[in-house]
């Protein structure tokens, strides 16, 4: 069964590729779990993860906690903005161990019966939480540049494959 899904995929990357410069604009769902970007991006989901794989570099794999996240770092990396690449990977990185952070000190301020305890664990989880709200504001940038390239490509397609 695996073998068949990889034939699908390479099939449809090839027709793609060759096809209208298609490939330059499309997300390709393969099922629930895997996704085909730009026809040389593998984007899979493992546990609460997004494991991207790369056509040409398979011993370097990417985590990413959202695929919006690890769909924005191809459409950076497309374009060649590795800086921009670095930086949401970065930021992707701080906001899972914020997540986390935030996790594990609300678990402590519930178990715990001490008021000045719990006023010093409200402190740093509302820390934490402006942390994240500033770091989703950097990745929602990032995101919204990714998605207006994306859209003109797409719209420059539509145009001119009228013609």
């Amino acid at each position: 069964m695996n073998n068949k899904k990889a034939k699908v995929e390479k099939f449809l990357t090839k027709q793609l590729t060759t096809t209208n410069n298609t490939s330059n604009i499309l997300l390709l769902q393969v099922d629930d779990n895997n996704h085909i970007l730009f026809g040389k991006y593998a984007i899979t989901k493992e546990n609460n993860s997004y494991i991207l794989r790369m056509d040409n570099d398979d011993d370097k794999e990417r985590t990413f906690s959202t695929l919006k996240t690890a769909v924005t770092w191809c459409i950076f990396n497309e374009r060649k903005k590795t800086v921009e690449c670095k930086q949401i990977e970065q930021i992707d990185c701080k906001l899972s161990s914020l997540e986390v952070d935030i996790l594990q000190k609300t678990k402590v301020l519930n178990n715990t019966k001490d008021e000045k305890f719990k006023f010093v664990y409200i402190s740093k989880i509302e820390e934490d939480n402006m942390k994240k709200k500033i770091l989703l504001k950097q990745l929602n940038r990032f995101i919204n540049i990714s998605k207006a390239w994306q859209d003109k490509k797409f719209n420059d397609s539509k145009s001119t494959g009228k013609r």
